[in-house]
């Protein structure tokens, strides 16, 4: 009867195993890159790219909080109002990231992020001339993604940022589509 006993807590406890849910650990480095379209002021700045290089700690079996560096060139802005005088603007920004993402199984994730970054703006005018001008700021946003593999991350969001520049507050929206690679 003991035997049986033991016989029946090992065979349940191996199938309570095999039945739990399996997460990979998701901690580690990566890198990534992104290509962006931004609006500033309603004036749309192109295409542009973003840059990130961050690690990721799993908090929890579906819970990782990602912290990134991130560079972001939100483009560039140019024309003339008179022929022969134009202008010509790029923006741009640096910072820190955190990223709060919840895995809704082993591949699929959403997320938030919260940042503090120093955004840029170069302005030069044919006929005013030039100013550039940076400030501190918060960045916020959302952001989904897919793992195709252990080390291949398809990802895509949006961001916004809020600057105060040459004395007017600039709101910057940025939707990406990217991927990053994990070490």
């Amino acid at each position: 009867m003991r035997f049986h006993m033991k016989k029946t807590i090992f065979a349940l406890t191996i199938a309570s195993l095999l039945s739990a849910p399996a997460m990979a650990s998701k901690e580690g480095f990566y890198i990534g890159a992104d290509i962006s379209a931004n609006d500033i002021e309603s004036t749309s700045f192109g295409m542009g790219f973003g840059l990130v290089a961050g690690y990721d700690f799993q908090v929890a079996p579906q819970v990782v909080i990602g912290v990134e560096g991130e560079y972001r060139h939100f483009g560039e802005d140019s024309g003339s109002y008179i022929e022969g005088f134009g202008w010509k603007d790029k923006a741009y920004s640096y910072g820190f990231n955190v990223k709060p993402r919840y895995f809704f199984n082993d591949k699929f994730y959403a997320g938030v992020a919260l940042g503090l970054h120093n955004t840029t703006l170069d302005a030069k005018d044919d006929f005013f001339g030039s100013i550039k001008e940076s400030n501190t700021n918060l960045a916020y946003g959302i952001e989904a993604g897919y793992e195709i593999n252990r080390n291949v991350v398809i990802k895509g969001g949006y961001k916004a940022y809020q600057a105060e520049l040459i004395g007017v507050t600039f709101d910057a929206d940025t939707f990406y589509i990217g991927a990053n690679y994990k070490f």
